[in-house]
């Protein structure tokens, strides 16, 4: 197998893994909770945020480096550093998912209270003003991730690695196991009493409530769980690009997210992982198409943009609940009701069978 094809799938793998943090943290909230969050880039993108301003100034505190945070001089120092220093470098990453990962929760905690008084249009749109705020803030305070330049110089946890291609793999490899362990813990949550609670939220909020549930409790929980993994998934992605731009988080994202949810199926954690396949698939694959296909007389990036809105618009109107759509929730006692229905079945038959005889 040749390096770039090896390069390819390991740069998709983590692609992927993103997208699949991304959309199961979107499915939580609106498949299972019913709460439209079209502000998921700005969660997104607060993990790359932590991640670009946090990095640099612990890097440039243990290993007294006098160069300014947003100079290329510096930028230069840390890859260099992260290859010298690979358990501190290792320490850093870790401490930046957490502290992603804390910071996401808190902010969707602290958003969960006045955002979640609105409902259905006005909380989207709320939440999509909020992204857009964040990204024009920080776009113009250089303070936090160098303003309209960005900051650069943040070393890959695994840059040591001399060897190219076992580097981008570990990477990957990490990753995904973060996507599995995300997808592992939402699965046992909706499976579990508290998410058919979280359902009966989505399907009827007023019958929860009278039912002795506290609606806005959940829903701030659920809000903060999903907008931590957001968090988190962006830090992953900082560390991949080494570079955090503010004008990279724009709506697209959170189009991204709503797309692999809606292709994949609304409230079925496997089918937006599916979904999320598909998109990365398609969108990996275009990026592509210059380099061995064709030469196109526009940017590619314009082309992606129109299959994904046809393919958007296609499932709204055919599949509107997605390609996998949602199923019972596998619960004890769903187990042990399919159980007896089988025995009752199997039991009628030997019936009929011996009264034929």
């Amino acid at each position: 197998m040749s390096s770039e094809l090896i390069t390819l799938l390991s740069t998709t793998l983590t692609f992927f893994s993103i997208y699949v943090i991304l959309s199961l943290s979107l499915n939580l909230e609106y498949g299972f909770t019913g709460i439209p969050n079209f502000g998921k880039v700005f969660f997104f993108s607060l993990g790359a945020y932590v991640t670009g301003t946090f990095v640099p100034r612990v890097m440039h505190f243990l290993f007294q480096i006098d160069e300014p945070i947003c100079s290329a001089t510096a930028s230069t120092k840390r890859i260099v550093l992260g290859i010298q220093e690979p358990a501190a470098l290792m320490m850093i990453f870790i401490m930046s998912l957490i502290l992603s990962g804390i910071i996401g929760a808190v902010v969707g905690y602290i958003l969960s209270y006045p955002s979640l008084k609105l409902r259905g249009d006005y909380l989207a749109i709320s939440l999509l003003i909020v992204a857009e705020l964040c990204r024009v803030f920080v776009r113009t305070e250089p303070s936090i991730v160098c303003g309209t330049n960005g900051i650069g110089g943040l070393p890959n946890p695994f840059i040591w690695i001399e060897d190219a291609i076992t580097k981008e793999v570990s990477y990957s490899t990490l990753s995904a196991t973060i996507a599995f362990l995300t997808y592992f813990f939402i699965q046992r949550i909706v499976n579990s009493p508290y998410g058919r609670v979280l359902k009966s939220i989505r399907d009827d909020e007023l019958a929860s409530q009278l039912l002795g549930k506290d609606v806005k409790k959940f829903k701030s929980e659920v809000l903060m769980f999903a907008s931590s993994l957001s968090a988190i998934a962006g830090c992953l992605y900082a560390f991949f690009i080494g570079f955090v731009y503010p004008d990279d988080f724009i709506i697209v994202w959170t189009m991204y997210a709503w797309l692999m949810l809606l292709l994949g199926g609304v409230g079925n954690n496997r089918g937006v992982v599916l979904g999320s396949l598909v998109m990365v698939m398609i969108d990996r694959g275009l990026r592509r198409i210059p380099s061995f296909w064709l030469s196109l007389p526009f940017d590619i990036s314009y082309l992606r943009g129109i299959i994904f809105m046809v393919l958007l618009l296609v499932i709204i109107m055919y599949r509107p609940r997605g390609i996998f759509p949602e199923k019972p929730l596998e619960t004890p006692a769903k187990k042990v009701f399919e159980t007896f229905i089988r025995n009752s079945l199997k039991f009628k038959k030997n019936n009929l069978i011996n009264s034929s005889e």
